[in-house]
């Protein structure tokens, strides 16, 4: 996937209200190429669009990074943030990706995406 697709992948994400399994899935196939059979036989188990599955892709994706996740809990208005920096306590990052929407599982995707399309490559 190229950069450009990364960045509109991650755009059509974020602006869903609830989860969309086709575009879930193409980012989750994207990254998982990184990722242990075990982990991939864990979030298949569950859901894809669960935060608990979204954190474990970001974790071998960006091993060691800070999430931090802010926003307002309501139903399918919610307003999130969600930050992916390589540490959580420093500023001037290189690399960083910022995600937000009314749900918190893609906010979480997206930053994820747009942080990939910063230069770090699977």
């Amino acid at each position: 996937m190229q950069i450009e697709n990364l960045m509109d992948l991650a755009a059509r994400i974020e602006v869903l209200p609830t989860y969309d399994a086709a575009l879930t899935r193409q980012a989750f196939d994207l990254v998982s190429r990184k990722m242990p059979e075990a982990d991939l036989a864990m979030i298949e188990a569950g859901s894809l669009g669960s935060i608990a599955a979204v954190l474990v892709l970001i974790d071998h994706a960006l091993p060691g990074w800070a999430v931090s996740m802010t926003g307002i809990a309501n139903d399918i208005n919610g307003h999130w943030t969600c930050t992916l920096r390589r540490s959580g306590t420093q500023d001037d990052d290189a690399f960083i990706g910022i995600g937000k929407g009314p749900e918190l599982s893609n906010a979480l995707l997206g930053a994820l995406l747009k942080a990939l399309s910063q230069g770090r490559r699977l």
